[in-house]
């Protein structure tokens, strides 16, 4: 039997996306994988022939009780490599409330946050020449599946409204897509996010907006991302997603920057907020106490004032200018 390696990651979708190049460079090592995930990474690695098991974590298990957890699974399964991906950004690259760091200055943050995810989770694998770009597996029916929401003869642009946090949500999201109409009658946009975000939806106007919050698997939004010509998103797994393929793209980055995030994605726009507390480098798990809050939007100060919509509508041009086919 082939060498066995456990492999652990709870976390997001963007986090479980973030290890997927360790996946490929321990299967083409020979080694039979064992994926230790949450329900989020069941999602991600389904259908992905890198994963030999797939064990999806008990959410029953309390934070105190997962280090014993942890040393139990690895006794029974007795893997001859053991990865544990487990805050190796959480905690170490961007920072806890619950840590000194959390509360440094700025400038003190940005020096010891300021590295890119991927590079970190690559060193955190210990595997020699492990790559640094996300790559997922789909299955053909899925594929032909995501066909038929892209407009032939326009310009498709995805639009992610949702992070993990509301923290990310971005306000001037109809004004931008507004202003963008006016000027280009070829874009066709498609909005996406969680069954939340259909209170951001306005009606559907299928020959330039389809919107399918909640209507669509998380899967086929990240499949999507292969098809269309631009993805708007910020620092979520949507955005993360895109960096498995050349499709331009533009993060809408608050609390975290280009070097962490997609510095090695192809066809790169991505915004970093241009405003006093950003980028933060910090978790945000309640924005309405960790975040300066703009009067106007009731957002993060971050998306609303740091990523001021004649920037991204600029960028949104700049990119359809560049790329467009017609």
């Amino acid at each position: 039997m082939s060498k066995k390696a456990l492999v652990v990651r709870y976390g997001a979708y963007g986090d479980c996306i973030m290890i997927t190049p360790a996946l490929t460079r321990l299967k083409e090592l020979g080694y039979y994988v064992i994926l230790d995930t949450t329900k989020r990474g069941m999602e991600v690695f389904k259908s992905d022939n890198r994963v030999d098991e797939i064990i999806e974590h008990d959410d029953s298990i309390s934070l105190d009780e997962v280090k014993d957890f942890w040393v139990k699974q690895k006794k029974e399964i007795n893997p001859d490599l053991y990865i544990n991906f487990s805050e190796s950004l959480e905690c170490n690259v961007v920072m806890h409330p619950i840590q000194p760091a959390y509360n440094y200055t700025k400038s003190e943050r940005r020096e010891r946050c300021n590295k890119n995810y991927y590079d970190v989770t690559s060193e955190w694998s210990k595997l020699d020449n492990c790559g640094k770009k996300p790559s997922l597996q789909f299955t053909d029916e899925e594929e032909k599946e995501v066909r038929k929401y892209i407009k032939p003869g326009k310009f498709n642009i995805l639009w992610g409204l949702s992070g993990s946090g509301r923290n990310k949500v971005y306000p001037w999201t109809d004004f931008v897509i507004g202003e963008v109409l006016k000027k280009h009658k070829d874009v066709h946009f498609i909005t996406v996010g969680d069954e939340r975000c259909k209170l951001l939806e306005t009606q559907n106007q299928e020959d330039i907006i389809t919107h399918l919050s909640g209507d669509v698997s998380i899967r086929t939004s990240f499949l999507l991302t292969k098809f269309v010509d631009l993805v708007v998103a910020p620092d979520t797994g949507l955005l993360h997603a895109s960096g498995c393929y050349d499709t331009p793209k533009i993060g809408l980055l608050g609390h975290t920057t280009r070097e962490n995030i997609s510095k090695h994605f192809i066809n790169d726009y991505s915004l970093e907020a241009e405003c006093a507390c950003a980028p933060c480098f910090r978790l945000i798990y309640d924005y309405t106490i960790q975040c300066p809050i703009d009067i106007m939007t009731k957002a993060a100060w971050c998306m609303a004032v740091g990523l001021d919509p004649n920037r991204v509508y600029k960028q949104i041009r700049k990119v359809h200018h560049e790329h467009c086919k017609n």
